[in-house]
């Protein structure tokens, strides 16, 4: 790897076995569940230069991970937003964080050198400490393991003339307590926190060093060790109504009438979270991985509106293009599967895909309409009585695209998958894109609807696809137009109604 760009290295997300050390310059101890006692990473003692970066990805309270990293010489994998679900450090983790990681960048020999004796002894009860030395430099890495702080003696050292003695943490110097040729060192390290203790020789407390521990100290004094756990609000984008149509429009069918009601929505668990998923506590470990489907049942008012017969189809689109002349800013993948222009000749009534939200709401706005929320999707598919897929209960042959042909389908293929008021092609064929977007100001995602042809296989972890009954929602992240376009994804247009 070298040869090709140095210092390009392999980190794999598992712990490999030991043999493959000479090949993995890192790894991650995920999940590395330490004791009271801090732990010694196995790969790291048998190969010093080998990084592990620890991570406990669904914690909120990251300060073992960090006590593990400090003790080990070792680094974490940083991980705020776990695939769209928000799982922040708080105020104190990163604090420690500050005024660990430049202390490790400057003592890099120190750490992935052979002179790392773990657990020495510390003159202060639940208070741990590794020693690392190198070409006559002493550096004491410390945890409390408490929830309360830990003041006083810390270290006791044999005296060593013309050594000087240092606080990394705290960024400055320390004058230790001598008694017959004994230097005690003494320090203070708040609840949960951290200690870096340094033995230097005179002529090596440098003008570079000077500064390194002024900035030591500049960010000792903003630490803050609020453990609270950050919150962010979900906001979804506000809807835009359209005139409200005295009639119903061609091409279009009314939904049946409701007011109040409650819709019951199913979404499978993945690790992107649900709808509000910003924390742990709304996404459990054990569940995210059993990708099992959750059930939400919520009120809603819908006010009355229409909704396309079919989804938008190419042919649809294309003239779309043609009388607005609209392009995308972004323009990557945009209708990926037409040539010059121009749809398929044997696809212009199948429906549109490889367009984004933007794309939709582009033309929705053109033909003087607007994306369905989810509730109006759901409300219109079950055609207002709660019923599983559009055409009643039970999924069979002849009612929609199951994939038969690893391909979309015309709009109006399956009749008799209709609901009983005429609306076309609200399952499988493909995913309908609709108004709900949100975001909490680091994740932006919209929820789809209907399935479609196309389910990968082959592991769990894929996201959702094959056909879905109506109540069936799925969150897809969007990250970037050219990535938010897919195969698999259309949609439709509603009017609001008088």
């Amino acid at each position: 790897l070298d040869a090709v760009r140095p210092g390009v290295i392999l980190e794999g997300e598992g712990t490999p076995p030991q043999a493959q050390i000479a090949d993995h310059h890192a790894s991650w101890a995920q999940w590395f569940d330490d004791s009271e006692v801090p732990g010694v990473l196995r790969h790291k003692w048998f190969e010093r230069r080998h990084l592990q970066h620890q991570t406990q990805r669904w914690n909120t309270d990251h300060s073992a991970e960090i006590h593990t990293a400090w003790m080990n010489g070792s680094g974490l994998m940083i991980w705020e937003n776990v695939f769209g679900a928000w799982v922040p450090y708080n105020e104190r983790d990163r604090s420690l964080l500050r005024a660990m990681l430049p202390v490790q960048r400057r003592f890099t020999a120190l750490f992935s050198g052979e002179g790392w004796t773990p657990l020495v002894p510390v003159g202060q009860p639940d208070t741990y400490a590794s020693l690392w030395t190198h070409d006559g430099v002493r550096l004491w890495t410390l945890v409390n393991r408490t929830a309360r702080t830990v003041a006083g003696a810390l270290l006791d050292l044999p005296v060593a003339p013309g050594e000087r003695y240092f606080d990394l943490i705290a960024g400055r110097e320390l004058y230790p307590t001598i008694h017959d040729g004994v230097a005690t060192l003494s320090a203070t390290l708040p609840p949960r926190g951290l200690g870096g203790l340094l033995a230097l020789p005179a002529a090596q407390v440098t003008p570079d060093f000077e500064q390194f521990l002024s900035a030591q100290a500049a960010t000792h004094a903003r630490a803050n060790y609020d453990t609270t756990t950050p919150r962010r609000a979900t906001h979804t984008v506000p809807v835009k109504r359209t005139p409200p149509a005295a009639t119903v429009p061609p091409g279009m069918i009314a939904a049946p009438y409701c007011w109040k009601k409650y819709l019951s929505t199913q979404m499978r668990i993945r690790e992107c979270g649900l709808y509000d998923a910003t924390a742990i506590e709304e996404l459990p470990f054990r569940e995210s991985y059993q990708f099992q489907v959750r059930d939400f049942t919520r009120p809603v008012k819908l006010s009355p509106f229409a909704m396309d017969e079919t989804p938008v189809t190419n042919a649809q689109f294309a003239a779309f293009l043609a009388a607005s002349g609209y392009r995308p800013v972004q323009s990557e993948n945009f209708l990926k599967h037409w040539s010059d222009g121009n749809p398929p000749a044997d696809k212009t009534d199948h429906p549109v895909v490889w367009v984004g939200l933007d794309d939709a709401r582009a033309y929705a706005a053109w033909a003087g309409k607007r994306l369905p929320t989810e509730d109006e999707w759901q409300h219109a598919a079950q055609n207002g009585d709660g019923r599983e897929y559009p055409w009643g209960n039970g999924l069979r042959a002849g009612v929609c695209n199951l994939g038969e042909t690893a391909d979309t389908t015309s709009v109006k293929a399956f009749p008799a998958g209709r609901t009983p008021a005429g609306l076309y092609d609200l399952c499988g064929n493909v995913w309908h894109w609709t108004e709900s977007e949100a975001s909490e100001g680091r994740t932006r995602y919209a929820m789809l609807r209907g399935g479609s042809h196309f389910a990968a296989q082959g592991s769990c972890w894929y996201v959702d696809g094959g056909p879905r009954p109506a109540s069936f929602t799925t969150k897809l992240l969007l990250m970037w137009p050219g990535l938010d376009r897919s195969a698999t994804i259309g949609f439709r247009c509603v009017v609001d109604l008088a």
